[in-house]
Formats: structure tokens, C-alpha cells, sequence
């Protein structure tokens, strides 16, 4: 497993970020944008301009780090979490939350 500094990670998911169709949602974070209101636009905010203020948890199971992005955005703050594999070029959205 290669081994990223936060800031390293952060620049690895807005550099993704930054072209929509490496984003795609889970079926999970699509029910919990409608359930809270947060839209697909505020969702490419977090990732493209967010921070990851707590370090990224390694998930076993998938081989993937689980990096939670946050940002202020329309007057909230919104967390995204990213299932992010580094060896693959898509970024998955776990789910979205109201901090």
C-alpha cells in the first residue's frame, strides 16, 4: 500500500474530482442526498475545493481508503465520504451527511 501524506490524498481526490465522470454515487449516498437536501453540485464542491481534516481509515475488506471531505458550502457544512482505491481512477461516494 502506498503511503500519502493528507494532503497528498486531498490533491488525489479533487485532481479526480475535477472530471465528473470519474464520480459516481452508491445507491446509499443517493438516498441520503435527497434525505438531506444536498445537491450533486454541492457534492463536486466538497471534493474539489473541500479539506480531509481527520485521516483516512483503511478499509480491509475493499482495500480502499475511506476519506471523508468537508466543506462549508450554501450557508452548511457537508461532508462527503470517498471510497478511494489508488490503484483505479474513479472516486465512489460512500455517503453524504450534514456536519
Amino acid at each position: 500500500m502506498i503511503r500519502l501524506s493528507k494532503k497528498q490524498i486531498e490533491r488525489v481526490i479533487r485532481d479526480r474530482a475535477a472530471i465528473t465522470t470519474n464520480v459516481f454515487l452508491t445507491d446509499h449516498a443517493r438516498k441520503r442526498m435527497k434525505e438531506r437536501r444536498i445537491t450533486l453540485a454541492m457534492v463536486y464542491e466538497v471534493l474539489r475545493k473541500g479539506n480531509l481534516p481527520r485521516e483516512p481509515e483503511l478499509n480491509l475488506q475493499l482495500g480502499t481508503l475511506e476519506c471523508r471531505m468537508e466543506r462549508y458550502v450554501e450557508g452548511r457544512d457537508i461532508a462527503v465520504m470517498v471510497g478511494l482505491d489508488l490503484g483505479a481512477e474513479g472516486l465512489p461516494i460512500i455517503t453524504v451527511m450534514n456536519m
